[in-house]
């Protein structure tokens, strides 16, 4: 198959028009160096694969696609150009027998209707009778090139009103090409399609056949660059000087992987050689290096031009400005006659021959679309004073209008698709502009030239950049980034960005938008927030910058040395006080996670994973906490290491985390130890004892087993702390290990988590406290229309209970019946008690058949002395109100005697400044119609002892989206959200937070949202506190999975928690094992084998033991049917064990 020899190559292959220079006349072969290809795998946990272009093609049976993207200049036309070539010279006869070569731009020019096979006819030296012949005799291994998908002017009408269903039928030639990806035509063909990423996507969703394969030109690797130069300057001294020249500066290495820069590049060091100058002097920026390669030409090679250098230009840039804007990259010879006066010898002009359909025409372009951007630019700058500012501002119009055009659809906007294509497609020419506006080297070419220059653009560019900042912020913003490059102005840069809030996370960089985004860092002396997403050479490249902000988001390939570099800028004193770094889910399943932060000069880390075993995820923890300076004695590249090798080891295993243990011994300064593994043994119990004596400054460490802990274990434990200042608090399978023996188990639970510890001393176990007996309610008598519900609950005996919605606690003195309810504040009764508010909810309570002794109200307040003495309880009779004082208040209650019944509520004095409370944000969901696009998200910040259940019931009509909702907050400040995707619309944007317990729960925010989206990110910020970070994103997710109903979760967790505190005696005395087996078999909450393995046990011991393993993996749903069906089998022993659960808190 012939081979149109006249089209000329771009990028890496230039013939002999192609180089300006005119250095060789068979560049084309020599040259070409094939750029760096990745695959992506669909498989979300493989690795992204290296590809040659032999492998498009190889060992693929079935008719396929093959889509080669990148970004202008990276190579794909020469990749395709030289697939072409190869085939010609016999490199895959067995593959293809028919390859046909379609270069789009050249078919744009045909304003009349073509049928398939007269685009073939045209593309070859074939008639169209020769081509018919050959299609009908090769049915397969046909393989179509198409070069340039982005030229096609696509409409979305296309489908519609114009198709192309066979080879012969007449259509605009895109109708044809369209047809062709579709498979509505020649559907058994091969298809090999470049396109720049821009269009990619647009592409995928065209083409139909069984196979597509997406590849990506990333360009040059280092190894590939030396290979070009070596080809380019051939002599051996030379191509070493230039290379090294080139490697000794990073940035202008990293601009050497894009193919056209490089041979730009390459012919400016080879001219510079012959001038004896410095060889990379002045290519700083994109513009600067293009301005430098235009200069050379101009001085070495326009010598015998009848024209003067600004002439030149002028015509160039005039030519070049038409063609932009009728969005035109070919030029006939009439029109380019009418602007340029030697075309045919004009050094930056590539001519070729056109076939037509009686003769051939003359055609022209620019020698790489990048240069008819950049004299576009250079014409702007060349006009007069109002002609430029005039087309400027046209220029920054509708490129943001192209930007503001992406976020309408296609039925709301007609001219969409053409306006962004548009858009697209000048954003270059800006980023030119920009360049041209203030460098050192640019005057310079412009005096040498005698080019004047009439106008400063330079303040027109920078108000659009700010202005698109506050716009546009996450969308462009990589493209506003490059053009600050450009710019190249320190003290703008810095002063632009430094209020911002940079997410680049859903941005894919690669290493020139990483030196990039570097050089506008390091102008900033301090930035708020940063997010993003790069792999660990992209972080090796940003690292240095990335200190300046105050808040950084990382997600990441791996966690790499340069990760432990970025701790150590949190205990280094200056900028960064916070830092989040995580693996992506979709290149490491243990999903390793760094969280790490700083508060009045405390660095509080934490780093988890999860070890994967057979059976589950394993979560591991690490969290230290110490002064900053202490961050920076501790060698975290080792420490990061050692954890990660922690999630390799296998379950029960504990040598790396007794390594990793072992390496903290060397830190200075450490408080606080938090750490989370599968496994508690008793080299690691030596390991921490070790730890204790090495570092006289921890006071606490806490280590939480998944495992369960062997007594063995805890006397070890024991011993080891005889004689040493500690005391040991075992709570299940959490030890708390605290100095100084005179801390109050009461304040233990205010340290950690509020759970209720097991005392121990450091020599035995003391006897447990009192017992509290957890009940859900039962709800009465709701009252529909003040929102009122009343809680009943029936004592079976004496003793504490807690109820599970309310979490209020009633210590009672025998069996009893109480009735409760939450009822509206009247605060006018509190006028007379001084400076007092309500502290929580008011409730009316009874009790019936029965006596109360005392009742534990729940408060949200931070524990503290002054909080302690500040708290009170209102006891509402009538019109009187008296104040009761406590008799002790916890971290979690307010304790009072109780002898009669009414209106009970808390109450505390007013302190300012307010200081935070307990917290907690919720969501709910309205319900929607068939015909809402739009949904509401109701958000509520309330105080934490607000009882979720009263919520939902007050807002029954919405669901409510279950997430983890603590938090602290103060009263009076003012709050915002900070939501995922930008442009979700809240209302208000600000609210202030009130300290309120009317139970008319009205949303604090109100979210707005297509109502397709299924998941969006929600945080939240303290607008008081110089939007300082109160709940950190989270994902809602908007499927019912992610909604609770009512209290059925929380009676699952009872249900879930008898199971697991039964353990030993449900082993012993269950005696329905087989039946209950059956019935979780029928469920299909058991597999067969493990039913099997149950049947085969021959005591009813055994059996229990192996249906344990079921419970204990099947998690919290299977254990709640197991004692469903335990209290329906042996509901004696249910009762037994229940009760012997209460009566032991007597």
């Amino acid at each position: 198959m012939p081979i149109d020899r006249n089209s000329n190559s771009t990028a890496i292959l230039f013939e002999k028009t192609g180089d300006p220079t005119g250095h060789g006349t068979n560049v084309t072969a020599s040259l070409y160096t094939e750029p760096v290809i990745i695959q992506k795998d669909w498989f979300p946990f493989l690795p992204v694969t290296e590809v040659c272009v032999d492998h498009f093609f190889g060992a693929l049976l079935n008719p396929l696609a093959v889509i080669l993207q990148g970004s202008s200049g990276s190579g794909k036309s020469s990749i395709a150009q030289r697939i072409m070539l190869d085939w010609a010279s016999g490199k895959y006869p067995a593959k293809f027998y028919l390859v046909f070569y379609l270069k789009c731009e050249e078919l744009m020019c045909f304003s009349e209707e073509m049928s398939l096979i007269d685009l073939l006819s045209w593309s070859c030296s074939l008639t169209s009778n020769e081509i018919i012949q050959m299609l009908q005799k090769i049915r397969s291994n046909v393989l179509f090139i198409i070069d340039g998908f982005e030229e096609l002017r696509f409409t979305q009408d296309i489908p519609y009103t114009l198709q192309a269903t066979d080879v012969h039928q007449k259509a605009p030639p895109e109708v044809s090409v369209y047809a062709l990806l579709k498979g509505q035509i020649l559907p058994g063909s091969f298809l090999l399609v470049t396109t720049r990423s821009s269009a990619a996507q647009r592409l995928k969703s065209l083409i139909n056949r069984p196979q597509c394969f997406t590849n990506t030109i990333v360009g040059f690797s280092k190894k590939k660059i030396e290979e070009y130069f070596q080809k380019f300057f051939q002599d051996e001294e030379l191509f070493r000087k230039a290379y090294e020249s080139v490697k000794s500066n990073e940035t202008l290495l990293t601009v050497c992987s894009i193919p056209v820069i490089c041979w730009i590049i390459c012919t400016v060091i080879r001219e510079r050689f012959n001038d004896g100058a410095d060889l990379t002097r002045g290519l700083e920026t994109t513009t600067s290096i293009y301005v430098e390669f235009v200069s050379t030409v101009l001085e070495h090679h326009c010598q015998g031009l009848n024209e003067s250098v600004p002439n030149l230009l002028r015509s160039l840039g005039q030519l070049a400005e038409r063609g932009m804007l009728e969005q035109q990259v070919l030029f006939d010879e009439k029109n380019i006659q009418e602007t340029i006066q030697d075309p045919v010898n004009h050094p930056f002009l590539n001519k070729f021959l056109l076939d037509k359909r009686i003769q051939q025409e003359t055609m022209f372009r620019f020698i790489h679309l990048s240069f008819q951007k950049f004299f576009t630019a250079l014409y702007f700058v060349l006009l007069d004073e109002i002609e430029s500012q005039k087309k400027v501002r046209e220029l920054l119009h509708t490129v943001a209008r192209g930007w503001a055009s992406s976020c309408w659809s296609v039925a709301e906007f007609s001219n969409r698709d053409s306006e962004i294509r548009k858009s697209n497609q000048l954003q270059s020419v800006i980023l030119f502009l920009c360049g041209l506006c203030k460098n050192e080297s640019i005057n310079s070419f412009f005096k040498k030239h005698n080019v004047t220059v009439s106008i400063n653009i330079e303040t027109q560019l920078k108000e659009w950049i700010h202005q698109c900042l506050l716009k546009y912020q996450h969308e462009n913003m990589m493209f506003i980034l490059h053009c600050l490059y450009e710019l190249h102005d320190k003290s703008f840069i810095g002063k632009v960005l430094k209020d911002l809030i940079l997410d680049l996370s859903n941005i894919s960089l690669n290493k020139t938008d990483c030196w990039v985004l570097r050089f506008c860092l390091q102008c900033c002396e301090r930035i708020r927030n940063l997010k993003l997403n790069v792999t660990s050479d992209h972080l090796k490249i940003l690292q240095p910058a990335l200190c300046r902000y105050e808040e950084l988001w990382l997600i990441v390939d791996h966690i790499s040395d340069d990760v432990g570099d970025l701790i150590l800028a949190l205990g280094d004193g200056k900028i960064m006080n916070q830092l989040m770094t995580k693996v992506d889910k979709k290149r490491n399943r243990s999903c390793p996670e760094i969280i790490g932060s700083v508060k009045d000069g405390v660095v509080t880390l934490s780093i988890s994973c999860s070890k994967i075993s057979i059976n589950r995820p394993i979560p591991l923890d690490l969290t230290l906490i110490c002064p900053r300076p202490a961050i920076c004695t501790i060698n975290w590249r080792n420490v990061l290491q050692m954890f990660m090798r922690c999630t390799q080891e296998p379950e029960g295993s504990d040598k790396e985390v007794v390594a990793l243990i072992r390496v903290l011994r060397s830190s200075s300064g450490l408080k606080k130890i938090n750490l989370q593994v599968d496994i508690l043994s008793i080299t690691l119990v030596h390991t921490i004892i070790s730890l204790i004596h090495t570092c006289p400054s921890l006071s606490e460490l806490v280590i939480k087993a998944i495992l369960t802990l062997q007594q063995e274990v805890i006397q070890t434990l024991q011993e080891s702390l005889t004689d040493m200042d500690w005391m040991l608090n075992i709570w299940r399978t959490s030890v708390l290990l605290k100095r100084d023996k005179d801390s109050t188990e009461e304040e233990l639970k205010t340290e950690y988590m509020e759970e209720v510890l097991v005392h121990v001393s450091s020599s035995k176990l003391q006897a447990p406290g009192p017992t509290t007996s957890m009940f859900t309610p039962e709800l009465t008598d709701s009252d529909e229309v003040n929102g009122e519900n009343t809680h009943r609950f029936v004592s079976p005996h004496a003793g504490q209970f807690q109820c599970s919605l309310t979490n209020l606690v009633f210590v009672m003195e025998g069996k009893g019946e109480m009735l409760y309810k939450i009822v509206p504040w009247d605060t006018r009764r509190l006028d007379g008690l001084g400076q007092m508010q309500p502290a929580g909810p008011l409730y009316n309570i009874d009790c019936f058949e029965g006596s109360i002794s005392q009742l534990h109200l729940p408060h949200c307040e931070i524990f503290s002395e002054e909080n302690k003495v500040s708290l009170a309880v209102a006891h509402i009779t009538g019109d009187n109100v008296e104040v009761l004082q406590p008799l002790n208040v916890s971290s979690t209650h307010v304790i009072i005697n109780i002898t009669e019944f009414s209106l009970f509520g808390l109450i505390k004095k007013i302190i300012y400044p307010e200081s935070p409370v307990r917290s907690q944000v919720l969501f709910f969901v309205r319900p929607t119609s068939v015909k809402q696009k739009e949904k509401i998200l109701d958000v509520h910040l309330l105080p934490r002892n607000v009882p979720l259940s009263e919520v939902k019931i007050q807002h029954k009509e919405n669901r409510h989206i279950q997430t983890s909702s603590k938090c602290r907050l103060t009263p009076g400040r003012e709050y915002s959200l900070c939501c995922l995707p930008e442009g979700l619309k809240v209302q208000p944007e600000n609210e202030l937070f009130e300290f309120d317990f009317d139970p008319n729960f009205h949303p604090t925010f109100e979210v707005i949202l297509d109502v397709n989206i299924e998941e969006i990110k929600l945080g939240l910020l303290d607008k008081t506190d110089e939007e300082t970070t109160v709940w950190t994103p989270r994902q809602i997710f908007f499927t019912e999975s992610g909604s609770s109903t009512d209290s059925t979760a929380i009676i699952k967790d009872m249900e879930s928690e008898f199971v697991d505190n039964h353990r030993d005696e449900l082993i012993q005395r269950v005696t329905s094992v087989m039946e209950i087996a059956d019935c979780l078999r029928s469920k299909k909450m058991i597999t067969d084998e493990m039913w099997s393995e149950v049947h085969a046990e021959n005591t009813h011991r055994k059996q229990m033991r192996i249906l344990y393993m079921v419970l204990i993996s099947g998690g919290s749903a299977v254990k709640a049917e197991f004692y469903k069906l335990l209290k329906e089998k042996e509901p004696h022993l249910v009762e037994s064990l229940e009760s012997s659960s209460s009566t032991s808190a007597q």
